[in-house]
């Protein structure tokens, strides 16, 4: 198979992660370049992705916030969580994106270290993109460069373990630099400090009353003038947003062993019949099926 064709593959394989939400394998790495005439709606995925950004011309978009890249920035984006790049197709847009399950990220070491805490950090600061001093990011990319590499030869002998610990190197070295330089988080995104605002009310009262006149309330805004802003810098109604979040936060505690009828009403629905006819039309599958 050709360079090219190589490319092709994998530029459709990773459209078809992006498309599904949902990652067959425990991680998966893609190095891409490419003058798209895509345009990406809102959405969210199962699973957790870093990209990398090489070159180009792209505003990320997160939970509320725009990013907009400069080469050597990694974008994080947790589980769950709302994104959309928008693209200049006018120039080539280069980047690395690492898929990681939520199995992998949930690895601890004795001591309780989980890989999942630069998505963890970037949720609590509510940054999702980190730009590292010039000697991290370096072995970091390195990194990258050799998971492409393995990836490439994973049929190899024991291919699957050497492309294991090549990501998990990537990312134990990642969360180190995480934890050693909080000030990598970038902080000059733009945004609508209402919105912000009500996603953070939103998240922190998930179980309560939620309402548009309530979150009004909340952000001294007309319901109608907040509804517009809201849907402007998310994708997302207010109505979808709380519902997303609420079947994303009881399908977490299902799988984590709580039966269905308390997830319910622990994540905050008022009738069991409305939270399963919502579970089912998002998750594709009734709260009481195993997964």
């Amino acid at each position: 198979m050709s360079e090219t064709l190589g490319k092709e593959s994998g530029a459709a394989e990773f459209e078809r992660y992006e498309k599904t939400g949902y990652l067959v394998e425990p991680f998966k790495i893609f190095h891409l370049r490419d003058c798209t005439d895509r345009e990406f709606d809102f959405h969210y995925h199962e699973f957790y992705k870093i990209i990398y950004f090489v070159d180009g011309k792209v505003d990320y978009k997160v939970e509320g916030k725009t990013y907009h890249l400069k080469p050597h920035d990694f974008v994080l984006v947790g589980a769950n969580v709302i994104h959309r790049p928008e693209i200049d197709r006018s120039t080539p847009y280069e980047r690395y994106i690492v898929y990681l399950s939520e199995a992998f990220v949930a690895e601890e070491n004795e001591r309780g270290e989980s890989l999942r805490f630069c998505f963890e950090e970037a949720g609590r600061l509510q940054n999702r993109v980190v730009h590292f001093a010039p000697e991290s990011c370096e072995q970091i990319v390195g990194c990258l460069m050799r998971m492409e590499q393995i990836e490439g030869q994973k049929d190899a002998y024991m291919g699957d373990l050497l492309l294991k610990s090549a990501f998990l190197e990537f990312m134990v070295l990642f969360n180190r630099n995480v934890v050693e330089q909080p000030q990598s988080f970038i902080t000059t995104a733009a945004y609508n400090e209402k919105v912000i605002d009500v996603i953070a009310y939103i998240r922190e009262h998930l179980s309560e009353e939620l309402s548009v006149d309530i979150l009004a309330k909340q952000c001294y805004l007309s319901k109608y003038h907040l509804m517009r802003q809201f849907k402007e810098a998310t994708g997302y109604s207010i109505h979808r947003y709380i519902n997303e979040k609420r079947i994303q936060a009881a399908r977490r505690m299902i799988l984590s062993g709580m039966p269905a009828s308390k997830a319910c009403y622990e994540c905050g629905f008022r009738d069991y019949s409305t939270f399963a006819r919502r579970f089912k039309m998002i998750v594709g599958r009734a709260p009481s099926k195993p997964e």
